[in-house]
């Protein structure tokens, strides 16, 4: 490729090479593969308009949003999944205390404090569940009446307890 410059050129290059110029070689370099690349010229087909360029845009909007919609389900599934299991296994260690739990449902009333209060809530939720996959909601239903009766002047109660139905 050297041998396609012309005198000048040429003379040029020697003189900046025996003053030391720096960076000279990559400099030439670069010449020399710009003189061999072939001139690339856009062909009108592959020109794109503004239009299409929001359309191309748009699209990819709105695949970026249904893949977070998406991962947002799967995530939400997940955690559904995992609330169930823990539920589950509150459950089964519900059915193992037996009559134990109503009475630590009273002691969380007695407290007369909102977190007592979510305790108990909690507590008899998962009973009325426990009822339901046993086959004793009518057992359940008349306890739970009791409960409201003797405790019909914790309001804050009350209103937890109406929450679960």
């Amino acid at each position: 490729m050297v041998a396609a410059m012309n005198d000048a050129e040429k003379t040029s290059l020697l003189m900046r090479v025996f003053n030391g110029e720096p960076n000279l070689s990559a400099e030439l370099r670069a010449t020399i593969r710009a003189r061999l690349e072939p001139e690339t010229t856009i062909s009108p087909g592959a020109l794109r308009t503004s239009a299409d360029l929001r359309a191309r845009a748009e699209e990819i909007r709105l695949a970026r949003k249904r893949a977070e919609a998406e991962a947002a389900e799967a995530q939400r599934r997940l955690l559904a999944e995992a609330a169930e299991k823990a539920r589950d296994v509150r459950i089964d260690a519900l059915r193992q205390r037996g009559e134990n739990v109503w009475a630590e449902v009273e002691t969380e009333i007695m407290r007369r404090n909102p977190a007592g209060y979510d305790k108990a809530a909690a507590l008899l939720s998962d009973l009325s569940v426990l009822a339901e996959r046993g086959g004793s909601t009518e057992e359940f239903r008349h306890r739970l009446q009791a409960i409201r009766e003797r405790h019909a002047g914790k309001g804050r109660f009350i209103e937890r307890v109406t929450l679960l139905g």
